[in-house]
């Protein structure tokens, strides 16, 4: 798709205003960082219900009836339900497939900007399928809502529970009324529903602040710099985290795009980049789009481009620089809400997948099966090497890895990571106190052979560091190979989840 003079490149030094270049404006309602900006605006879907009566705002009604029309038509047509969804995924590539199908970027420098002209796309064809096709041209000025899954209340996390819950409208099995059944609501505890209907997610499953910590962008700075950056970061805490929680359709690429939530919580993923981008952050400089899509699940596909339809039916190839969108696109009601706290992230710091220098120095090896109770895993040094890890918080780092994380299918529950011994106090399990590591994340590593997207499973790599000094500050650690603990959080584990891991390492650096 070639750039358009209506269009700018993310890039620039414009990031610190709004309205300046690489990204919408805010709309007047945030109160905060505003201007005059286009008609679509993108709003947190819990305002969209009357906490009272339970009213819907007619975005999300039509919303829900756009939804209905599309699922009616058949996989091929391009306004349907699913040729929207396959172009997100689809579970195995078929003679005939449409050229669009089956290109999600995941684990990919393109992860983000994919993703916003995808939203953007599928939005231009559900405000066509509302004006034209439902024949309601006063929602001219539809936007995709978000799901604000983050939002912060006085009252702490128990006050926000509301917000983690999936949004109301979704938990509805009839529209507004009582006489039609609603197609944003999905059966939950089946494969092909939600894991969670009432249940809230955890604050450590939303909270965003591990990605908003980092200054770069990743990926091109992984050289100079090991830490991967806010796009790497975010694309697991918590954007996988969110697709783990939900589970069902959700919990796995092939199908996720077939929740009609799943277009919220991207909607909420692009709002937090743009959030990131306003606080002063830049773009790396001259990335393109490739002329041919990355393989897409070990399907190689036919050398095309990355490729999506308007609400017309028209192809548009991604082409040119990476950074670059429509200026007047959309808007959202707030950068501020939900978009971190500005606090420290509790938790370590993550490092890229790729392996990097360094010395191994203790090991557990062997396929470790999670459930219901807690796990630990207790490394053996190697010869010689038992103080090493005590040494390294004095003169250098320690990198903690978790590899081949992976489930048969969505396990529905949160696994939070920790080291250093239980002592039986609330800290030693707490997801803020400070032996706390990260949440493992599924995502992207569940069912069948995935390819590019981690047919052996994911690979977690922390900067334990400061993790164990605050360990052994508290006493939880007295020297040599601290335990690497595994504690069930929230949800129901699937019975058919099979969540595990293969090997679990100790380095330095």
């Amino acid at each position: 798709m070639s750039v358009s003079r209506r269009s700018v490149l993310l890039a620039g030094a414009g990031a610190a205003a709004l309205g300046a270049g690489p990204f919408p404006a805010v709309a007047a309602a945030s109160g905060t960082r505003t201007r005059q900006g286009p008609g679509f605006v993108r709003r947190d879907v819990a305002k969209l219900v009357d906490p009272r009566t339970g009213a819907w705002d007619p975005a999300l009604y039509w919303y829900a009836k756009a939804v209905g029309w599309m699922k009616k038509r058949r996989p091929e047509e391009w306004n349907s339900w699913l040729f929207q969804a396959y172009t997100h995924g689809k579970d195995q590539p078929a003679s005939g497939d449409p050229t669009e199908w089956r290109q999600c970027p995941h684990n990919s420098p393109y992860f983000l900007p994919w993703h916003r002209w995808y939203l953007y796309w599928f939005e231009r064809i559900v405000r066509h399928v509302i004006v034209v096709e439902l024949r309601r041209p006063e929602q001219a000025n539809w936007a995709l809502p978000y799901w604000n899954y983050a939002h912060v209340e006085p009252g702490g996390e128990e006050a926000a529970a509301p917000w983690r819950r999936v949004p109301a409208a979704f938990r509805q099995k009839q529209l507004p009324g009582g006489h039609e059944e609603n197609p944003l609501y999905l059966t939950p505890g089946v494969p092909t529903g939600r894991c969670r209907d009432e249940e809230p997610l955890a604050w450590d499953q939303v909270s965003p602040d591990k990605a908003m910590r980092f200054p770069h962008f990743g990926w091109d700075e992984a050289d100079a710099d090991p830490r991967p950056g806010f796009s790497p970061t975010l694309e697991k805490w918590p954007h996988g985290l969110v697709h783990d929680g939900v589970g069902g359709l959700m919990g796995k690429i092939s199908r996720s795009a077939q929740d009609p939530v799943f277009w919220l919580h991207h909607a909420n993923i692009d709002r937090m980049w743009y959030a990131w981008l306003s606080r002063g952050h830049t773009l790396p400089p001259g990335w393109e789009w490739p002329e041919v899509r990355p393989p897409h699940k070990g399907y190689e596909g036919p050398g095309l481009p990355f490729r999506f339809r308007d609400e017309k039916g028209v192809q548009h190839d991604l082409t040119g620089p990476v950074f670059a969108f429509p200026r007047d696109a959309y808007t959202y009601d707030s950068l501020d809400d939900g978009t971190g706290t500005g606090e420290a992230a509790g938790g370590a710091v993550p490092l890229p997948a790729r392996p990097a220098d360094a010395d191994v120095v203790a090991s557990a090896d062997g396929e470790l099966r999670l459930d219901d109770a807690p796990s630990t895993v207790r490394c053996v040094a190697r010869s010689g090497r038992e103080d090493a890890l005590e040494s390294a918080l004095e003169r250098g780092s320690v990198v903690l890895t978790v590899h081949g994380v992976r489930a048969e299918e969505p396990p529905c529950r949160v696994y939070r990571l920790f080291v250093g011994h239980d002592t039986g106090r609330a800290e030693s399990t707490d997801p803020s106190g400070p032996a706390f590591v990260a949440d493992l994340v599924f995502f992207g590593a569940v069912g069948e052979q995935l390819g590019v997207h981690h047919g052996d499973g994911h690979t977690l790599r922390f900067d334990v560091t400061e993790t164990l000094r605050a360990v052994r500050d508290a006493g939880d650690w007295a020297g040599g190979v601290p335990d690497v603990r595994i504690v069930p959080g929230p949800g129901r584990l699937h019975r058919d989840a099979r969540p595990r891991f293969s090997r679990v390492t100790f380095a330095v650096t």
